[in-house]
């Protein structure tokens, strides 16, 4: 059964997804990107102590040390530079702006791996199915689909390896044959899965009239509420946005990393917005506490 963040309406989890993924994209910088990190690896180990962190932690490490090294080789612009590679300038503000592109994809990768934790099919399409049906289940059966790809992966090459068929050993020829097989095996079974998906669908008669929602989710006062202070939070972190502050200047004048005077009042607002699931789960903790005792 849910609980705290993930008890609230779906439409509150939603809003916040698209609002906390504004912020990490308006506000670029280290500062602010940093805390925004912070708070959603701890979000992340708050709902499952940061098992499905710890299967993508790899590849956002991969990508954000891509990100690192590509973005200093291929943007020269600055003026503080720092040596010279193969008649290359590697500029300090290339440096920086890599940093600020590794932290945001950490970020929204880190963010998007709660999502289907927190939103789940049926909210998924209790919010959508009414008005584009065809585009929510295709939207859910996409993300569904290289996850059970991986499970059936791993299922497949589980037998082939009992059969005596392995794709890491063996010569060459014999590893590429058997790989094929492999893939052949995948979407075989795949392609009929979808074929007996559509012919269920098609037989429940999916799609002819309005779609019955399974689970009625309501929207209470105190959703309301919460949707009310997570806009106008929003709203504030948009104006300060647009003042300039939280925005980390590079060229023509390198600004320096430290926040101060009014920035201040908006990093408060940024990390209200980013950590809105923790301040939820830490209510629902006392609560659960205070009737305990």
């Amino acid at each position: 059964m849910d609980n705290g963040f993930r008890s609230l309406h779906p439409f509150v989890i939603f809003l916040y997804y698209v609002l906390t993924i504004a912020m990490i994209m308006l506000y670029q910088h280290p500062f602010f990107l940093i805390f925004a990190c912070l708070l959603l690896m701890i979000f992340n180990f708050v709902l499952d102590q940061g098992r499905m962190l710890k299967r993508w932690m790899s590849m956002m490490i991969v990508l954000s040390v891509l990100f690192l090294i590509l973005t200093p080789l291929t943007n020269h612009r600055g003026s503080h530079i720092l040596f010279y590679l193969f008649n290359s300038t590697i500029t300090l503000e290339a440096l920086i702006q890599g940093l600020l592109n590794a932290l945001t994809l950490i970020a929204i990768l880190t963010l998007t791996i709660t999502f289907n934790y927190c939103l789940t099919s049926d909210k998924f399409l209790f919010l959508f199915s009414k008005w584009m049906p065809k585009w929510a289940l295709l939207a859910m059966l996409s993300v569904r689909f290289v996850p059970l790809l991986n499970r059936r992966l791993v299922e497949i090459t589980t037998v082939q390896k009992g059969r005596g068929l392995s794709v890491t050993s063996g010569p060459l020829n014999q590893r590429v044959k058997h790989g094929l097989l492999l893939v052949q095996v995948l979407l075989t079974w795949s392609l009929e899965d979808g074929i007996q998906t559509a012919d269920s669908m098609s037989a429940k008669g999916y799609g002819l009239r309005k779609r019955t929602k399974y689970t009625p989710y309501k929207l209470h006062m105190n959703d309301g509420f919460m949707i009310f202070i997570l806009a106008g939070l929003t709203a504030i972190g948009i104006f300060g946005w647009w003042l300039g502050d939280g925005v980390l200047t590079l060229t023509p004048i390198l600004e320096p990393t430290i926040i101060y005077g009014r920035e201040w009042v908006f990093f408060t607002i940024y990390v209200l917005i980013i950590g809105f699931p923790l301040i939820v789960e830490g209510k629902e903790a006392i609560q659960w506490q205070y009737w305990k005792r």
